[in-house]
């Protein structure tokens, strides 16, 4: 039998998050997106409480992730990486002497590293990523660009270069870079429409070098370790829309159940009513398949067709249920009054980030299909 339920100690831990994110995240919403200031002091508030917990599972993580996004989606991303899910941000391989300091910033959020991967020229493309690091002694000499960055203001930088000419996804390594290192270049922050408390944009790497041992993992195994992080994140990624979802459309209910037309409420209009429904299925649905992801990740089973189910349906789902809920507000709905259009740009980022529909899509069909499909 199938077992669908959180444990008492995850339930626990769910309201304790959500006291947390509706008490003292929700009030300042609008402050950190108008602003497009990072919420430095409620993380580090968060991980003072012991909300961040390194040792958590995944499913654990996301039930953190559902509830501070509910709030605010802008906080549910550093709360996130306070809490060091990732091997990469583990930093293996490199001395401790380095790369302690960078776990102990990051768990206790006064640190941020910043996953530099996409490429001007190439996003999903990897193996003609054209950032290229070079042995030199004992050093790496790094040279490229990196756009798209998460966190572009970060302390250090973990950056996927080519470290061969093979023309494949092996030619890959990571090296973390720290960011006041000679040649590299101040972030270009971009302005972006949505996720304003994530600083996002491009970092130039002009001759940097670092020794040999701050590469992270092995050499050349760098796509692993990036598609690793992928798989789990995209599960994460749909559950930080989720949240937003589901507090739009338990604002929806209460505007319909006291909205009055032609004499009675909106919400004994099945026009309303049914829409709010069909919405409601939607994300029980699709919260079940981004838990579902975490329990295969803890459970060390391969997840990277139900990662990919999760990051190019759920984006895609969320926003157009933060839509339909801004529209049953009237137009009142569409100023910014209320969080539903902070919500749906925030949202329609990680329509794009962290790899775009199609490119999910692909993972799923390749799946399917075997290994004839060329698409």
């Amino acid at each position: 039998m199938l077992d669908y339920s959180f444990s008492e100690e995850q339930q626990m831990y769910r309201q304790q998050v959500r006291r947390f994110a509706r008490e003292e995240v929700l009030p300042r919403r609008q402050e950190w997106d108008r602003n497009r200031t990072y919420p430095w002091e409620l993380v580090q508030r968060f991980v003072a409480l012991g909300l961040a917990d390194p040792s958590m599972d995944h499913v654990t993580r996301g039930i953190m992730v559902e509830e501070v996004a509910y709030a605010d989606f802008n906080t549910a991303f550093p709360v996130l990486r306070a809490s060091l899910p990732y091997a990469l941000d583990q930093f293996p391989g490199v001395p401790d002497n380095i790369r302690q300091p960078l776990i102990d910033g990051l768990s206790q959020g006064t640190k941020l590293t910043g996953l530099c991967f996409t490429e001007p020229e190439a996003g999903s493309d990897m193996a003609n990523f054209r950032t290229f690091a070079t042995r030199e002694q004992e050093t790496w000499l790094i040279n490229g660009s990196k756009n798209s960055i998460s966190w572009c203001n970060s302390d250090a930088y973990v950056v996927t270069c080519k470290t061969s000419h093979d023309k494949s996804v092996w030619s890959l390594t990571n090296i973390l870079i720290p960011a006041d290192s000679p040649g590299v270049s101040p972030p270009h922050v971009w302005d972006d429409v949505g996720t304003r408390g994530t600083p996002r944009g491009m970092v130039n790497f002009d001759n940097v070098r670092v020794p040999l041992n701050h590469a992270v993992g092995a050499e050349g195994r760098g796509y692993e370790l990036v598609a690793d992080l992928f798989d789990t994140n995209r599960s994460f990624i749909g559950l930080w829309c989720i949240g937003p979802a589901q507090a739009s459309v338990d604002e929806a209910c209460e505007h319909a159940k006291q909205r009055h037309s032609l004499g009675k409420t909106i919400s004994q209009y099945q026009g309303v009513s049914f829409a709010l429904a069909e919405a409601q299925t939607l994300l029980e649905a699709a919260r079940l398949l981004c838990y579902k992801t975490l329990w295969m990740a803890d459970n060390g089973q391969r997840h990277s067709v139900e990662g990919a189910m999760c990051k190019w349906w759920v984006p895609d789902i969320t926003f157009d249920i933060v839509h339909r809920c801004l529209l049953i507000h009237g137009h009142y709905g569409y100023t910014r009054d209320l969080p539903f259009e902070q919500r749906m740009r925030d949202i329609m980022g990680w329509q794009i980030g962290d790899g775009t529909a199609e490119v999910s899509k692909l993972i799923i069909a390749r799946n399917m299909m075997g290994k004839d499909f060329t698409g």
